[in-house]
């Protein structure tokens, strides 16, 4: 990503989260996930900032094959997952969040689940509520 593709994101989160302070991080998807569960955090327990940085700097310091070779990665888990972390730490010093949460439920989950509990799946449905 080029140094002013990073800018312009800086720019935008910090420009949408100034009225809406405090802000909280909830991450979802594999690297995220992976990353929760190799900390041994509870379930419901946020994730500190420097734990995700701690990670940055051990991962970032091996190659593919070390990263493959030490935690166990799948290649392609291997080869985005420092990336990954970079966005992370990046988003989350620009807005001042010292915590990610990550739920245990996916995100199309969590929507299906909205969809079929909540007023929105009778509306698409076409069902009428009180």
């Amino acid at each position: 990503m080029s140094e002013e593709s990073w800018d312009e994101m800086k720019n935008f989160i910090r420009q949408k989260i100034k009225s809406v302070l405090p802000i909280v991080a909830i991450g979802s998807g594999g690297n995220i996930n992976k990353i929760f569960s190799m900390s041994k955090k509870k379930p419901g327990k946020p994730l500190p900032l420097d734990i995700l940085k701690e990670y940055w700097k051990e991962m970032s310091s091996l190659n593919l094959s070390d990263r493959m070779h030490k935690y166990g990665f799948r290649e392609d888990r291997a080869d985005v997952i420092v990336p990954a972390l970079h966005i992370y730490l990046s988003v989350m010093r620009w807005a001042g969040i010292q915590d990610i949460f990550v739920p245990q439920i996916g995100l199309a989950d969590g929507i299906i689940h909205e969809l079929h509990h909540g007023r929105m799946f009778t509306s698409l449905m076409g069902v009428r509520t009180p």
